[in-house]
């Protein structure tokens, strides 16, 4: 096992260093990425985090010393989270109790600056300073400051606890929450058998005795189920109190998306608390475990929770909290159903399906991540089985390696020797590690939708993912090998499109909205190059490993135009960010006029040359694609098929015809026929879905 001190050298060289240099950033800035990824998809502390660096030394009667690296105004959990990064490369130091209560002091002060007007003259295309705008304008919606401190540093052992007090300006209270991510914490989520804390809610801290209930009579080895009552004033403080960790990440994305707070929801508080039980579609909810108690009034009570999650329903309790924060409504004859599945033991595909099927007010359109789903499971195949081309001078033939589910490229190399270790690494180097995120991130850049980058990895995400559902539904085929080899290409000229704006000068004047100005940038390149019914040789990229430096010049030029363009003082929302994730946004840019350099244009190819290349591609898929699907029917074995056919007639979903073709899995599996016809295949696989949209699997 990777010691602490190892993983640390191999950290900040490897993970930090070595990433700041492939892409032309500070150490410190990646270090603030890495860590915000943890805190988001290891921890669920945070629904997003971005860097907006800065520093006040020269501290005065009326404006305080501040240093922020990186922030969010989370509205739907009423939270402003503020993050202050200490990126030690050098020997290790133990952080004590002192660092911790001076730094999360310059973040607080920040904050105060903010509210006696620091910086009422800045420019608000700085995001530190837009930040305080925002601040201001939704001050009474501000219920907590999350204080986050990172370090490449150890927590020495003498820190307790900081236990900071409520912060009041001019007699408006705002509580204080402060979270440390240390290299332990870092080192602690790559082990293989990391897990979160659990959050545990014990009902009488919250002012009650317990939640009434009633358990379902349903016997399961997988679940118990509960139908309770629950105080709306008792999910608007455990979500005051816990906010994002109550949340399912698909909530989050839906909140993050939406704006969380509903004013009809809203409306119905304020204006109509009594029907508020009626017109309310209630809650799903899930847990590891619950403690109850009989009650001689209700029967049964809930007096704890541990690991609550908001499966769906996140929109009615942030809406409830957020009321109860800006309006100071009373929530005291405000009830919500809860409908509540205790698991025995993990089960994603069953949260997955609970959050599929469970009743919403709003249609939630964010994307199951489901990273089991075919497609990223295709992806994964390709990823292992095909090495890259070799670059000159390299020896050694790598591969891509696309980490479907969180810690498959990390946990291996926590155990290994050095010598497995500098192996592993030779095939597998880091800098050609991807995420499902990332691959959402290359995909929409590349298919001119930049507006849905902006919103950041989940949501990106999830707009990826409905698009590839649509199109795998159609015809798969079109994910193939040289799919594959494309998307590795589009995910190398994004690399380098990140690598050519950090060198731009107007860019580094500024040094703030790189997420935004990357996607728009190749977005704006591919709009001008369909525009000349030209394509980008993706396979050339794939072939070359790297992108010819013809074109540097045309993307230095198109990211200039794209920064003038989010920087126009009359665009439209002055919050830069908030701009990028508009449609209207895109639409300018992809306006604005620009004439591709002959240079370029002439290493482009055809639409014509893409298409016969993709048709060829999509003729082998569909060949592997069928044996894949024969050999797939034959191991479920004739007991399943027969069991399908005996389900689907009994609930009435398929009619004869339908049956005839599953008959013929039945007899492929006894033997009875020795191949199936391409025809047949297809036919058993639309029953299939016929059988699962019915909900028989």
């Amino acid at each position: 096992m990777m010691t602490l001190e190892e993983f640390r050298e191999s950290y900040i060289n490897e993970d930090i260093n070595a990433e700041a240099i492939n892409t032309s950033r500070y150490p410190t800035d990646v270090f603030i990425d890495s860590a915000v990824d943890i805190l988001m998809n290891d921890y669920s502390l945070i629904s997003d985090m971005s860097q907006c660096f800065y520093e006040f030394t020269k501290g005065t009667r009326a404006f305080k010393n501040m240093r922020l690296d990186a922030a969010y105004l989370d509205l739907p959990a009423s939270t402003l989270n503020l993050l202050y990064a200490d990126f030690n490369g050098g020997e290790i130091k133990n952080i004590t109790n002192e660092f911790l209560s001076n730094k999360s002091q310059l973040l607080i002060n920040y904050f105060e600056n903010c509210l006696k007007g620091f910086f009422v003259d800045g420019e608000r295309a700085n995001p530190a300073v837009q930040l305080s705008y925002d601040i201001r304008e939704h001050i009474g919606e501000i219920y907590k400051l999350h204080l986050f401190i990172i370090s490449t540093d150890k927590l020495s052992k003498a820190v307790k606890k900081l236990e900071l007090a409520d912060y009041v300006y001019n007699g408006k209270k705002f509580k204080i929450d402060l979270d440390v991510l240390d290299i332990e914490g870092i080192y602690r989520s790559r082990l293989a058998d990391f897990q979160k804390e659990d959050v545990v809610i014990n009902c009488k801290d919250f002012g009650i005795e317990g939640i009434p209930c009633i358990k379902a009579d349903i016997e399961t080895d997988q679940y118990e189920s509960y139908l309770a009552i629950v105080p709306g004033s008792f999910l608007a403080e455990i979500y005051k109190k816990h906010d994002t960790s109550l949340l399912e990440s698909n909530v989050r994305s839906f909140l993050k998306f939406n704006g969380g707070v509903n004013k009809g929801i809203r409306g119905t508080i304020l204006n109509e608390k009594s029907r508020f039980f009626t017109y309310n579609n209630g809650i799903s909810t899930t847990a590891k475990s619950i403690q109850t108690e009989p009650h001689s009034k209700y029967g049964l009570i809930i007096t704890s929770f541990t690991d609550l999650q908001i499966i769906n329903g996140g929109q009615t309790t942030a809406t409830l909290a957020a009321t109860n924060i800006k309006n100071n409504a009373d929530l005291s004859g405000i009830y919500v159903q809860m409908k509540l599945t205790v698991l025995k033991e993990p089960n994603p595909d069953l949260i997955r399906n609970i959050a599929t099927y469970a009743n919403s007010q709003n249609k939630v359109k964010t994307a199951d991540l489901n990273s089991s789903h075919p497609f990223y499971v295709r992806i994964e195949e390709w990823s292992r089985k095909v090495y890259a081309p070799l670059e000159s001078g390299q020896l050694v033939q790598q591969q891509w390696f696309f980490e479907r589910a969180r810690g498959q490229y990390e946990q291996p190399l926590m155990k290994m020797t050095k010598k497995q270790k500098d192996d592993y690494k030779l095939v597998h180097p880091k800098n050609k590690k991807f995420t499902l995120t990332d691959l959402a991130k290359y995909m929409n850049a590349a298919n001119m939708l930049p507006h849905y980058v902006s919103w950041g990895g989940e949501v990106n995400a999830a707009h990826f993912h409905n698009d590839m559902l649509e199109q795998w539904e159609k015809d798969n085929s079109v994910y193939n090998e040289l799919f594959y080899k494309e998307l590795i290409g589009k995910k190398i000229l994004f690399a380098y499109i990140e690598n050519v704006i950090s060198d731009q000068e107007w860019y580094q004047e500024r040094r703030a909205y790189r997420p935004q100005l990357v996607a728009y940038t190749f977005s704006k390149l591919i709009y001008e190059i369909t525009k000349i019914k030209k394509c980008v040789n993706y396979r050339q990229i794939w072939d070359q490993q790297k992108v010819q430096d013809i074109f540097y010049n045309d993307i230095a030029a198109i990211g200039k135009l794209v920064f003038d363009c989010i920087y126009a003082e009359d665009r439209s929302t002055a919050n830069i960010e908030t701009y990028c994730k508009k449609a209207e946004c895109w639409t300018i840019v992809s306006k604005k006029d620009y004439n591709l350099s002959e240079e370029l244009t002439e290493t482009l190819i055809s639409q014509y040359e893409q298409e016969e290349e993709k048709t060829r591609a999509k003729k082998d898929q569909r060949f592997d694609n069928a044996i894949e699907n024969e050999i797939g029917i034959f191991n479920k074995g004739y007991e399943y098929w027969e069991d399908l056919i005996k389900r689907g007639l009994e609930q009435q979903v398929i009619n004869a015809g339908e049956v005839k073709i599953l008959t013929d899995a039945v007899k492929y599996c006894k033997m009875i026929y020795t191949q199936l016809s391409k025809k047949q295949i297809n036919d058993i696989n639309r029953v299939v879905r016929i059988l699962r949209e019915n909900g028989i699997k």
